[in-house]
């Protein structure tokens, strides 16, 4: 009977349940991932998302959910700044570091208001989801030192973000252009993509584009977070937030994709570019070196370095062979060490250590 009762449990998909308030950045995008490749793995994965303002207040999750709401799962989840209050389910839970507001490096891009609240909030939410989670799984290698150096938690899991490869893909002969982007004379198409902020470096770029040919143009998403006191260049193009079959083809319409960031936990932008085929002239900070590779799918700069961003998008935009062969590699590796795949087989990793 034991035997038999085990064999029917193993026959059974393994149901890990998600746990996401609604959110609007990389985070977000990094959670539907997991749900996506864990469920075409064969798990019977449920994401439950929940108004935004249990971002803030994620104690009260427990108090307005139904009774036993965990029931018929096995492995609850969460990022950090929510997990601790996951506990109550009595399950496993596992929570996801993406980066800690706790960096010093990010606190000369952050709003008064915001560094008050990262100081005296998340960094305790923080410290009791990575303390008390069953498993830890950090998303960068720089995001698994963090947690080391911070909170002393030595038994993490390095999970790369996952990139869709199948909806992320070139355009037929890899650096041909869709004309996803807003028609335009401009010889050299770029793409910055990313929250209007000087943590993202979108302060940065109207000096990039002061350094560059005068047919040079770059275009510009949207986001939640936008400084109305950065003023675009005259020669930069606002795509406003695109879905994300707009903003595949955003990337496959462009020719380079310039992401000045200041502070990654990962890099969302760079790999989704890269899967595209396109080159990346990035930042050599925080996580962004793991997945650039300077000289072979894109460039890195030094933080701030106006000069030194504008030299290499030109090199760049001047050499066609130079984009086709780095955009070629970039894929490649994305395809290698981003994809679904992995990513799945992580969490797959972690869950069985759990329950087993």
């Amino acid at each position: 009977m034991i035997q038999e009762k085990k064999a029917s449990c193993e026959r059974q998909p393994m149901r890990p349940l998600y746990v996401s308030p609604t959110g609007r950045g990389g985070v977000d995008v990094g959670i539907q991932n997991i749900t996506r490749s864990v469920r075409e793995a064969g798990l019977a994965a449920e994401l439950l998302r929940l108004p935004e303002v249990y971002n803030f207040a994620p104690w009260l999750i427990p108090r307005s959910l139904p009774v036993g709401w965990w029931h018929g799962f096995d492995i609850i989840q969460g990022r950090s700044r929510l997990a601790f209050a996951l506990r109550s389910s009595g399950l496993p839970v596992v929570t996801t570091v993406h980066h800690l507001t706790s960096d010093p490096a990010l606190q000369p891009y952050s709003s008064p208001a915001q560094r008050l609240f990262y100081r005296l909030v998340e960094s305790r939410y923080d410290r009791w989801s990575i303390l008390d989670a069953n498993a830890v799984v950090c998303v960068s290698r720089f995001t698994q030192r963090q947690v080391l150096e911070t909170y002393g938690r030595v038994d993490t899991h390095l999970i790369f973000d996952g990139i869709d490869t199948r909806v992320f893909v070139p355009t037929s002969g890899l650096i041909r252009r869709n004309d996803g982007l807003p028609s335009t004379n401009a010889r050299i198409r770029l793409l910055f993509v990313g929250n209007r902020t000087r943590r993202k470096g979108f302060d940065l770029l109207p000096q990039i584009m002061d350094l560059l040919p005068d047919d040079y143009l770059l275009y510009y998403t949207g986001g939640f977070q936008n400084n109305p006191k950065i003023r675009p260049h005259t020669r930069m193009v606002s795509i406003g937030t695109p879905d994300r079959r707009g903003l595949v083809a955003a990337y496959q319409s462009c020719d380079v994709v310039l992401f000045p960031s200041r502070l990654e936990g990962f890099g969302i932008v760079p790999a989704e570019a890269l899967a595209c085929g396109r080159p990346v002239v990035t930042t050599n900070v925080s996580a962004l070196p793991e997945v650039v590779d300077h000289g072979l799918n894109g460039f890195l700069v030094a933080r701030d370095d106006i000069v030194g961003y504008a030299e290499r998008v030109r090199e760049l935009g001047e050499d066609a062979d130079l984009r086709q062969q780095m955009g070629e590699h970039g894929r490649e590796k994305v395809v290698r060490w981003f994809g679904y795949d992995q990513l799945a087989s992580g969490f797959i990793t972690v869950y069985r250590q759990l329950v087993h």
